[in-house]
């Protein structure tokens, strides 16, 4: 087994690591409940809301990329 450089604990590594899960999560979602909420609120039909799931996904991807490109 590889031995760590990291001397922090394992709960601070597992904490560090669902951190990261859960803001590229809502990275992801967000900016489709945000184009939802603008469809409603402007009266536009799913305009918003293609361009806010199209944009979170991208993000989100992009951001699981250099997660994955990290080294530790």
């Amino acid at each position: 087994m590889k031995k760590s450089s990291d001397s922090r604990s394992p709960l601070a590594v597992a904490l560090e690591w669902s951190t990261r899960v859960t803001a590229i999560s809502l990275q992801m979602v967000l900016p489709g409940v945000l184009g939802y909420w603008l469809d409603l609120r402007i009266g536009t039909k799913m305009v918003f809301l293609i361009l806010g799931v199209f944009f979170g996904l991208a993000s989100g991807l992009w951001s699981l990329i250099r997660l994955t490109r990290e080294k530790h």
